[in-house]
């Protein structure tokens, strides 16, 4: 009999299943599908928690991702959780513009943006709308 992992199938019942490889939009499936079963027992309710399901939208170009990390960053101000982005303590703005340590690829965000000047003054414009 052939070993497991090189097959890539699971005998069960008589039967021969292929595994399915994980997928990180499956994987986030289970955790909110988990976190909402848990929180609808726990608070007696029912239903989703979340508004709408997300959905994946392909970048296909460098303005687009320039606006994506502008929308991430300027978020918590939009449904005021914060006045400014540098007050929200949770964002991933202040690792970019302050000089420290960390897994954040800092250098590669600031060259989507040319330098790191560019990068606060797009950061405090508004965003045109399309």
């Amino acid at each position: 009999m052939e070993d497991l992992p090189a097959r890539r199938s699971l005998r069960r019942w008589g039967r021969v299943e292929k595994l399915k490889r994980p997928t990180p939009s499956r994987q986030f499936s289970h955790l909110f599908n988990a976190y909402a079963k848990w929180f609808n027992i726990r608070y007696n309710r029912t239903g989703s928690l979340f508004e709408k399901p997300f959905k994946r939208k392909l970048v296909e170009s460098e303005d687009y991702l320039k606006r994506l990390v502008y929308y991430i960053h300027h978020n918590p101000v939009h449904h005021g959780f914060s006045d400014t982005i540098i007050e929200y303590p949770w964002s991933s703005y202040l690792s970019i513009v302050k000089p420290h340590k960390t897994k954040l690829k800092q250098e590669e965000v600031i060259d989507w943006f040319d330098d790191l000047e560019n990068f606060e003054f797009y950061h405090y414009r508004p965003l045109e709308k399309q």
